[in-house]
């Protein structure tokens, strides 16, 4: 059962996750995260890109794991061919069978279970199960509503996104109480030192300055940078192609840094934001863009979109962070092991893969 309880301020909701020993489904109607495996989410996957793009990505986790400079990937791009158009959604869905092998009675759970696609985490890992005194516990978990797509609000105020369900599975899979509180994302650190809340799903950066008092789970989503050009302009992306090719991004970013690093010859163009930067792309006075990939989606997902990404994700620990993981609280000993258990579940289950598909409609982390 789940209910919610407004607060007395905008910003402080509730949300209240019962599980019954028995492990009954959730009834989840108004945040819309019913755990029928069937028919609410058989219905999304087979009707849009969605669903297919992440295949294109099976072996991204590999990647992901080490870090590979410019030179590098121009190497691995010259040996695999030049970059071309994603493929489309329908013609990717004839190509893995989805539509069809979910419509035959299987679910969507189990094939992206059997897609390759693991995210971030190695599924061929054993973890000992969680403490049943842990498990009884529940788990008290904090997040905000102003980092879209992964926690904001729908018109109605009700909190959603990909933490609200990844939440909602994570609690499921442990079969474990949970409750949600959505706060200001700037005191998040501190009711986690003061034992206030148990866990964090709202994208809190692994820093050294916090790890005295909070813990971080294992890494389940990464946030490379990426190149993007217009649509209908081809970007050879290499340090040597882009040589005095102006080039679009944030001043005074990691990504600007980055690019100092590695293309040290690119004519960097520094905006203010995105907007600004897809403003000169579409005005044709820079070639590309260079940001982080998932701020970069929105501008390059829809009907009407006119950029692309082009080449491949660049994943760097130093200047781009370490990916996404649970905050915790430290003054509980057991916790951080229990969350990798639901974590490694998740993805060996296809659930990770499938909460991913659902949230980007196209694949951050796919060489085009």
């Amino acid at each position: 059962m789940l209910h919610i309880k407004p607060e007395n301020t905008a910003t402080d909701c509730i949300l209240d996750i019962f599980v019954n020993k028995a492990k009954q489904p959730f009834a989840m109607p108004a945040l819309r995260l019913s755990s029928d495996r069937g028919a609410g989410y058989r219905q999304g996957f087979l009707t849009a890109a969605m669903i297919v793009f992440m295949l294109l990505g099976a072996n991204n986790a590999a990647q992901a794991q080490t870090t590979q400079t410019p030179q590098q990937q121009e190497q691995a791009e010259q040996d695999n061919g030049q970059e071309g158009q994603p493929a489309s959604g329908a013609g990717l869905a004839a190509k893995t069978g989805i539509a069809e092998r979910s419509s035959a009675g299987e679910s969507v759970s189990d094939i992206w279970a059997k897609s390759g696609f693991t995210g971030f985490i190695d599924v061929r890992q054993r973890l000992p199960e969680p403490k049943p005194e842990l498990l009884d516990k529940g788990l008290r978990i904090l997040t905000s509503d102003n980092f879209a797509p992964f926690n904001s609000r729908d018109e109605k105020g009700t909190p959603r996104g990909y933490h609200i369900e990844m939440a909602k599975l994570m609690c499921e899979e442990l079969n474990i109480a949970c409750t949600m509180k959505v706060v200001p994302f700037a005191s998040i650190p501190d009711l986690l030192a003061e034992g206030e809340a148990d866990i964090a799903l709202a994208g809190l950066a692994n820093q050294k300055a916090l790890r005295d008092h909070i813990g971080f789970s294992m890494a389940y989503f990464q946030m490379p940078a990426r190149f993007a050009r217009h649509k209908k302009k081809f970007l050879r992306i290499s340090p040597q192609a882009l040589e005095d090719q102006p080039i679009a991004v944030i001043g005074r970013s990691a990504h600007e840094a980055y690019l100092k690093t590695y293309f040290p010859k690119v004519r960097r163009i520094p905006v203010a934001d995105l907007d600004d930067a897809h403003k000169l792309l579409q005005e044709q006075k820079v070639v590309g863009l260079f940001a982080d990939a998932v701020q970069i989606s929105p501008f390059a997902s829809g009907s009407n979109s006119d950029i692309v990404f082009a080449g491949q994700p660049y994943y760097d620990s130093h200047f781009f962070g370490s990916g996404m993981a649970v905050a915790y609280q430290k003054k509980q000993d057991g916790l951080g092991d229990l969350l990798n258990y639901g974590l490694l579940r998740l993805a060996q289950k296809g659930r990770l893969a499938e909460l991913y598909a659902r949230h980007f409609a196209i694949d951050i982390y796919t060489r085009y």
